[in-house]
C-alpha cells in the first residue's frame, strides 16, 4: 500500500469509515502480479462525507456519485472509490437494473454482489488482512470459475467476463451451479450492447494465456451458440 493511500485510509477511519481494496487488484496480489487499477470500497460513510475526505488529496470527480463511484486523481496515482450499493433488477440486459447506494451494507453483503469468488476478495486497508468470504483463493488455486451468489444472474454480461477470465487466468473448470446460471441467461444475450460484448472478446483475444479455455467455458455454459 502506498503512503498516500495509507493517509487517505487513516482519514476515512477518523470519521468512522472502513476502507477495503477490492476486485481485480486483490486477485492480482494473490497471483503475484502488480495491481494496475486500485478500487477502494468504503463502508459507513455517505457520498458527501467521502468527497469531503478525498478533496484535500487531489482532483475529485463525482460524475458517478449517483452510482456510488467517486474518482480521485492525485500527483501519484488514480483511484476509484466506491460505496456499497444494491442493484434491483427492473429489466433485461446489462443496464436493466436500478442502482441505490446503501451505506449500511456490510462488507460481506457487498462482496456477495460481485460476479466471481476470486473477484470478491477484499484487503482491509487498516489491518492489511485479506478477507475471503466465499473461497475465492481456493478457486483460483484450483482453476475454478464459481459465481459468488445468485446475484450473478442480475447481469448477463458476467458470462462473457467468465469467458475472458478463463482464458486469461487459465481456469479450466466451471462450478456446476454457475454453469446452470449462465445457461439460464442465454436469452438475454441480444439485450447486451455490442460495445460491451466486444470489450470482453477483446480482453480474451489480447490478454489470454490459454484462449481455448475461454471457448471451453462458452461450451460448458451453453453460450457457444
Amino acid at each position: 500500500m502506498t503512503s498516500e493511500l495509507a493517509r487517505i485510509t487513516e482519514e476515512i477511519q477518523k470519521i468512522g469509515g472502513q476502507a477495503f481494496l477490492v476486485g481485480g487488484a486483490v486477485r492480482d496480489l494473490i497471483l503475484g502480479k502488480e495491481p494496475k487499477d486500485l478500487d477502494i470500497e468504503v463502508f459507513g460513510l455517505s457520498a458527501e462525507e467521502l468527497v469531503q475526505v478525498l478533496t484535500p488529496f487531489g482532483k475529485v470527480d463525482i460524475v458517478g456519485v449517483s452510482f456510488g463511484v467517486i474518482k480521485l486523481t492525485t500527483k501519484e496515482q488514480d483511484f476509484d472509490f466506491s460505496l456499497p450499493r444494491t442493484e434491483s433488477k427492473i429489466g433485461k440486459g446489462h443496464k436493466g437494473f436500478m442502482v441505490e447506494v446503501d451505506s449500511e451494507m456490510s462488507p460481506r453483503e457487498a462482496a456477495m454482489r460481485r460476479d466471481f469468488t476470486f473477484n470478491a476478495l477484499m484487503l482491509d486497508l487498516k489491518t492489511l488482512e485479506i478477507i475471503d468470504h466465499f473461497g475465492g483463493i481456493v478457486d483460483l488455486i484450483e482453476g475454478r470459475i464459481k459465481a459468488t451468489s445468485e446475484h450473478f444472474q442480475d447481469d448477463p454480461l458476467r458470462v462473457l467476463r467468465g469467458m475472458q477470465f478463463a482464458g486469461r487466468m487459465k481456469l479450466s473448470t466451471v462450478d456446476k451451479d454457475t454453469a446452470q446460471m449462465c445457461e439460464s441467461l442465454k436469452g438475454e444475450f441480444s439485450e447486451l450492447a455490442k460495445e460491451r460484448v466486444w470489450m470482453e472478446w477483446e480482453k480474451w483475444a489480447t490478454k489470454s494465456e490459454k484462449p481455448s479455455l475461454g471457448l471451453r467455458f462458452l461450451v460448458s455454459t451453453g453460450w457457444v451458440e
